[in-house]
């Protein structure tokens, strides 16, 4: 999850981060979108975006130029449109600021730009917490950021020398920083995670980080509820020290070197040098691909993922209750319930098993109960709960597409958006799903390249 964003092996360069700085990072604030003053709102099918990030309610993308688009539950200021509420309307972050990597979290945002950090909403990550941010406001780096990743409640970015550094709600030692409970539930500032690690990638989850270490192996800290780091912790954290959790990094044992990882609500995935996917954690609603006997609910060991004649895999995102890995021939395929089907009591093996979604896919994001991708030929969606408008707005008199064969086809750079009672469950894999809670018909997101 967000471990938010696009999912990816990231490349790195110098930072030491120090603190946060609760200033705007931008003097003159424009007006919003949609009043007098200010610019027309933008459906999310209006626009060509070049990376997304799918959030616990809300959905956040940059265009081709660094512009940054967010839609969805804004209450707190999640979107950075200078206003709190949901929106089902792609807004336009304030500020006229230029983005790199984009981050959505549980209700807040994060973005880079050019090394340095910025985030906005509400959110323990966030600066002049415990006050909603709805717009932009810079978190202080004494050299440039390189990769950033935002979880549930905290936030962590990666230097040039490929330190972590992690700041935000810790009462779990979610924050890496040697300390936890109480009297440490909040890290105000990026610190750096202890036990001297060096990082290929790092993503922030819900209580919990994992990271991938230049030599290949994985360590994770913070809850160990569903089992992220193994049978036994070594400390106990929370509120009232009850939780089983370590401050500290400690070692996932796999039995390959692991080039990046992906950290979700309950479980945790791994992408292998040999193109390998494994995962491990929580398993009630088959997040780990299989269900049945020899799967256990709970798993406190990686677990290869089945996915017969697929693969190499370069990439995996964690989501809530489901997974999305992306091969290195750029097909997309996802495991765990239907998002609309997570709720469901009587899934079954078939129920959550690694299907195909679609090819040509060039990036991916799994929130907490919604999926984006998008692809340069044209063929990208994003499907699941769309309570809180997380999908985007569907335009009046917009087309509706027969999902039952997979993705929407369309011309070059564009991306079908869909969800609703449709033959397939609006994920194109041939599973009837339905939700009355649940939107229905596509958006196009048109590439004006």
């Amino acid at each position: 999850m967000t471990h938010a964003g696009v999912t990816r092996v990231l490349a790195l360069a110098a930072c030491t981060c120090v603190g946060i700085v609760a200033a705007p990072a931008t003097a003159q604030r424009p007006a919003p979108c949609g009043t007098p003053q200010g610019v027309p709102c933008a459906a999310a099918g209006d626009l060509a975006f070049v990376s997304v990030s799918a959030g616990y309610a809300h959905t956040c993308a940059l265009t081709r130029d660094g512009i940054a688009y967010c839609w969805g539950d804004g209450r707190g200021g999640a979107l950075g449109d200078g206003e709190e509420g949901i929106q089902r309307a792609a807004r336009p972050v304030v500020g006229d600021l230029r983005f790199d990597e984009i981050a959505a979290g549980g209700g807040f945002t994060c973005a880079r730009s050019a090394g340095t950090v910025s985030c906005w909403g509400k959110g323990q990550a966030v600066p002049q917490w415990p006050k909603p941010a709805p717009a932009p406001l810079r978190v202080s780096l004494a050299t440039p950021a390189a990769a950033l990743t935002v979880g549930r409640r905290h936030a962590c970015v990666l230097d040039g020398e490929r330190r972590a550094f992690c700041w935000g709600w810790n009462v779990d030692g979610e924050t890496g920083t040697g300390a936890s409970g109480i009297d440490a539930s909040l890290v105000p500032g990026p610190t750096e995670v202890v036990g001297g690690h060096r990082f290929r990638s790092i993503s922030a989850g819900t209580g919990f980080t994992c990271g991938a270490t230049l030599d290949g192996r994985v360590v994770c800290w913070g809850s160990n509820v569903d089992g992220i780091l193994g049978d036994t912790a070594p400390e106990r954290c929370g509120d009232v020290a009850a939780v089983p959790c370590a401050s500290r990094p400690v070692d996932v044992p796999l039995t390959e070197p692991v080039v990046q990882v992906s950290s979700g609500t309950g479980h945790a995935c791994a992408v292998t040098e040999r193109g390998g996917v494994w995962c491990w954690g929580t398993n009630a609603l088959g997040q780990l691909g299989a269900l049945g006997p020899g799967m256990p609910g709970r798993a406190t060991e990686p677990h290869p993922v089945s996915i017969p004649r697929a693969g190499p895999f370069a990439s995996v995102s964690s989501g809530g209750v489901h997974t999305c890995a992306l091969t290195a021939s750029r097909d997309m395929y996802c495991w765990g319930p239907d998002p609309r089907r997570y709720d469901n009591p009587d899934l079954v093996a078939d129920d959550v098993r690694p299907r195909r979604i679609m090819s040509g896919v060039i990036a991916m994001s799994a929130g907490q109960v919604h999926f984006c991708a998008l692809t340069a030929r044209g063929r990208s969606s994003c499907w699941g709960d769309n309570v809180s408008g997380a999908l985007g707005r569907q335009e009046p008199g917009a087309d509706r597409e027969d999902t039952s064969r997979g993705a929407s086809r369309g011309a070059p750079g564009h991306a079908v958006l869909w969800n609703g009672d449709t033959s397939d469950g609006g994920r194109g894999d041939g599973m009837r799903t339905s939700a009355p809670r649940l939107s229905s018909g596509p958006c196009t997101v048109r590439d004006r390249r």
